[in-house]
């Protein structure tokens, strides 16, 4: 090969490696501290803070990332590796967090349901009726959508504003035409809290504080003991309901969360918050956390179901309230760990509520929640990086250092936390 022919090689193979999107970022291994955080993977997304990143949602085997322009950044949750960009239809003016439906991944945008599959292969509504009408594909809807939806097979649920008043909506992602199987009407209020799925119900809550339960197939009443069906708060629902073995949790801007019995409406126990409750709760294996309002991150242990008390308006205390804590991020064994007003991470004793160490960086700009138990922690920051985060618990270990902001890159490497 000529030597001018190797330097046009060379600099092709340099011109398409620059246009590449940067992923996986790989920095020198290093002897670890304890009460510190390691680096598992970061991935460098396009156009920087130029198109900042909106929310950060770890889904499965999945993290996708919403930014300014509407898009989502399929990212593996794994390995860092990016999957695939999608633009779904109205994503640049509202996009709920996505609902994985098997292979098939929904966004519910504005009055769409985009489909894609997980390979990054969008998904349209059929010209034919008889066009892959056998798995999910986009739906065109004559409502909007206004909560966070949830889904099962072919079935997604969420609450939409129609012209008379607001509904809970099911649809059957395969139906080319009208594909609401049924809706449910909520006189002179509207749905903005995600409803949540049982084996075969769903509970929905509407913002005049109305919980109701019915059952999917038909929408029958699945409350019989209550009255007219339902269970009433004090005050609106707007965030998410949220379920497991222990109970169907209810945040109320009445500013009590309630754990409810799933089969009977009948309120298991109720804490009293002190400010109205906008966010939903995070279920871990043994501990329930609350963000409030002024208060910070509120720790209530999990009542198995043969140790409920027989009154059906038991207070439940906090184990402890982290009051510089706002959001729950992640937990293991030992810590939970939490997003602050500044936007550190802190790990918090998951006995007492003590911060144990904290992030020196403070320049992180959206937090998901990780609910998986492990420990790990996903963040982007203000330039579009995106990062999974591991806390390192015992000293001499080998990793990669979670580096410090850009703005001190000059300073010496250093970890970004600190003990207490």
């Amino acid at each position: 090969m000529s030597k001018h022919l190797l330097i046009l090689t060379l600099a092709a193979v340099s011109l398409a490696v620059g246009c590449t999107q940067k992923a996986a970022q790989v920095a020198p291994t290093v002897a670890l501290d304890s009460k510190t955080f390691a680096r598992q993977w970061a991935t460098d997304l396009q156009g920087g803070g130029g198109n900042s990143v909106t929310a950060v949602y770890p889904v499965e085997n999945y993290v996708f990332v919403y930014r300014q322009d509407g898009t989502s950044t399929v990212i593996d949750r794994t390995s860092g590796q990016l999957l695939h960009i999608d633009s779904p239809r109205g994503g640049g003016v509202r996009m709920h967090p996505p609902v994985l439906l098997k292979d098939r991944i929904v966004y519910p945008t504005t009055t769409y349901l985009e489909v894609y599959d997980v390979g990054g292969r969008y998904i349209p509504h059929p010209m034919r009726p008889t066009d892959e009408s056998d798995k999910p594909f986009s739906q065109d809807l004559r409502f909007a959508i206004r909560s966070d939806a949830v889904g099962t097979g072919k079935f997604l649920f969420f609450g939409a504003d129609f012209r008379s008043s607001g509904r809970a909506v099911e649809v059957d992602m395969t139906r080319p035409y009208v594909p609401d199987v049924w809706t449910l009407m909520t006189p002179g209020s509207s749905v903005s809290a995600a409803p949540v799925l049982s084996k075969d119900s769903v509970f929905i809550a509407s913002e005049d504080g109305k919980v109701t339960a019915v059952t999917t197939e038909s929408r029958s009443p699945v409350w019989s003991s209550t009255s007219n069906g339902m269970f009433e708060t004090f005050g609106g629902v707007v965030a998410n309901l949220v379920l497991d073995a222990s109970g169907l949790y209810v945040a109320s801007t009445d500013t009590k969360l309630y754990c409810m019995h799933e089969k009977s409406g009948r309120v298991n126990w109720q804490f009293y918050a002190g400010q109205p409750l906008r966010s939903e709760p995070a279920l871990t294996k043994d501990l329930v956390y609350q963000a409030v309002p002024g208060r910070g991150l509120a720790a209530l242990e999990k009542s198995p179901p043969s140790q409920l008390p027989a009154s059906s308006s038991s207070n439940k205390a906090p184990r402890w309230i982290a009051p510089d804590a706002v959001k729950f991020l992640s937990s293991d064994d030992t810590y939970a760990y939490a997003a602050t007003a500044d936007n550190h991470i802190v790990a918090l004793d998951k006995k007492t509520g003590e911060p144990q160490f904290t992030s020196r960086r403070n320049d992180f700009a959206r937090f998901g929640v990780n609910l998986k138990g492990d420990g790990l922690i996903y963040v982007a920051d203000n330039n579009s990086r995106v990062m999974s985060v591991r806390p390192v618990l015992r000293a001499g270990s080998v990793g990669e250092i979670v580096m410090v902001p850009a703005a001190a890159a000059a300073e010496p490497t250093r970890a970004v936390a600190m003990g207490r």
